[in-house]
């Protein structure tokens, strides 16, 4: 089992070794193991994650995670207390998956170690999105199982639970019936607590709207103060705003505002999803060569690319030969040296590589309706062959696309209106964030996707803050030291559903502070790319471009600035 896996290995070979290895430690036949559901998703099957000798740790750290959980969780047991409510279902899975961890964390030590270079992945891991909180609540729970405690954390995060109600799940952890009916109670806690804080927030909205009301009202009756009680009121007003000012850094970097305007009504709708689930493999297939149709018609936009990205990719790679050295490549001005002494033995160079995998660029297309035509297009075909260049310069690529579910509001709003139509609910529409290419998947592996985006249908409203935050995220959990994000956007940030139930800047407001937070962390670098409009308003590096056809241009011509 603990059997290294040398370099010649292709990706299926790598596979069938980790499965034979998955059978072994999950204790049913390798047969029945290639049937289970838990590894039929396997991100390294459906081509979202590169296997190399880098991330082979993280490979086996997948592997282990679903093996261990079907050795020590009964799948009968597990599907009788199955909850029906979506969010309870992702809450229960934590719940049991933390137990099936701690079990085989003091099983087999090699799987901790596996499975805890995970840990910082975890929405890979389970399968689907986890929020901070989610987060927060898996580690707490393995963290506790294992006797470290984290009182500030669960008092902070979790109110309503207590210390005693870990220690209670902790004695029945062998047991994974009482395990599993103690876990629905704490759901039950869990999700009144979020009930709550929910109507607390609605009653704060109206109470504060009720107040600003009623503060107009009073400035219009009152007479204008002196000039001492005028000073005193605006220093009283500044020190007030320095409080409601402090700021909680979130896990990803950004802050989230205590006095920010900006919230949603719900998240339970909305959609982080890879390209290839959003359609059938043949009409993804179909799509793709529709995609390809549209190169040949744009024939003199790619021409003038590949020259400029070939000048990018010379001053990239620009590698060097190291000589006198005894193995390598032979070095044939050497050749008479060697003849005449055969004993001579610096004989040989090697190619020394200038630029490390150590860089990640993120692209961010805009996916709403009025991209439709050619703008989306050319951003399509301008990110392609950019990938394939940035490929072979070492440079890690990720390509992200942002729109909504719906047109109008969706089941974000229908629930609104279920709930009595508050006031200001805050982001009311369903998202839908797509994965065209992870950047640990090679550009060859995943370029179908990419045809999605002539998709019927799928390009609606675009919401740019949420959007630029989950990228953020996403490139806040690598491990390259540079990281790029370049946003490519036709304009304002568009909802009509969020709009017309919210004060009518909340769009426009969330954006310009998200992108204030990252260019204030310089973490990542920013860079955004207004097609037919200016953009600058909300990002202080940023260019418009009146034709579609010099995108690629500029792009390229910021990516030389930034890899430089």
């Amino acid at each position: 089992m603990g059997k290294n896996l040398n370099k010649t290995q292709n990706k299926g070979e790598i596979l069938d070794n980790q499965k034979l290895v998955a059978s072994s430690l999950s204790n049913i036949g390798h047969n029945k193991l290639e049937k289970r559901s838990d590894f039929l998703d396997s991100p390294f099957e459906n081509n979202q994650t590169l296997i190399d000798e880098s991330n082979l740790k993280i490979t086996r750290g997948w592997f282990d995670f679903k093996a261990i959980n079907i050795r020590f969780s009964k799948k009968e047991i597990f599907n009788k207390f199955f909850p029906k409510n979506e969010k309870q279902q992702k809450l229960y899975k934590i719940f049991n998956y933390s137990r099936s961890i701690y079990l085989g964390f003091c099983e087999y030590r090699g799987c901790r170690i596996n499975i805890k270079k995970y840990f910082d992945q975890l929405s890979l891991l389970f399968g689907f999105e986890l929020n901070k909180k989610q987060v927060i609540l898996f580690k707490l729970l393995v963290d506790f199982f294992e006797l470290k405690k984290n009182k500030t954390l669960l008092k902070r995060y979790f109110p309503k639970l207590e210390e005693s109600d870990f220690e209670n799940i902790k004695k029945k952890i062998s047991d994974q019936e009482q395990f599993s009916k103690e876990c629905l109670k704490l759901i039950e806690k869990l999700m009144s607590n979020e009930k709550e804080e929910d109507l607390r927030s609605s009653k704060q909205n109206e109470e504060k709207s009720h107040k600003n009301e009623k503060i107009e009202q009073q400035k219009k009756q009152q007479r204008k103060p002196s000039k001492l009680f005028s000073d005193i009121s605006e220093k009283q007003d500044k020190n007030e705003k320095k409080k409601s000012d402090k700021s909680i850094v979130d896990e990803d970097g950004l802050e989230n505002l205590k006095n920010k305007t900006y919230n949603h009504f719900t998240r339970e709708f909305d959609l982080f999803i890879n390209a290839e689930k959003l359609a059938e493999k043949n009409e993804l297939e179909e799509l793709r060569i529709k995609f390809e149709k549209e190169y040949s018609e744009n024939h003199n936009l790619i021409n003038k690319l590949v020259r400029k990205l070939d000048k990018l990719f010379n001053s990239l790679n620009k590698n060097s030969w190291i000589y006198d050295q005894e193995e390598g490549y032979f070095d044939s001005s050497k050749f008479a040296s060697f003849i005449a002494n055969p004993d001579y033995h610096d004989i040989f160079k090697y190619e020394k590589q200038i630029r490390e995998k150590n860089t990640v660029v993120s692209l961010l297309l805009d996916n709403s309706g009025s991209m439709r035509g050619k703008p989306i297009i050319t951003s399509a075909i301008t990110t392609e062959i950019i990938t394939k260049v940035l490929e072979k310069c070492n440079v890690n690529v990720e390509i992200l696309g942002f729109t909504t579910r719906e047109w109008k509001g969706g089941n974000s709003k229908k629930k609104w209106e279920s709930h009595g139509k508050p006031s200001l609910p805050g982001r009311l529409n369903d998202l839908l964030h797509i994965i065209y290419k992870d950047a640990d998947c090679k550009w060859s592996n995943c370029k179908k996707n990419l045809g999605l985006v002539l998709k019927e249908g799928l390009l609606k409203e675009n919401i740019d803050g949420e959007a630029l935050t989950w990228a953020y995220r996403r490139l806040n959990l690598r491990r390259e030291k540079k990281k790029i994000l370049i946003v490519i956007s036709d304009g304002a940030p568009v909802d009509d559903s969020t709009l017309s139930t919210n004060t009518p800047d909340i769009l426009d407001n969330h954006l310009k502070d998200i992108v204030n937070q990252i260019q204030k962390k310089n973490k990542v670098q920013l860079l955004a790319i207004g097609i037919g409009h200016d953009v600058s308003k909300y990002y202080s590096n940023a260019f418009i471009i009146e034709d579609v056809d010099s995108l690629g241009e500029v792009i390229i011509e910021n990516l030389s600035k930034m890899l430089s």
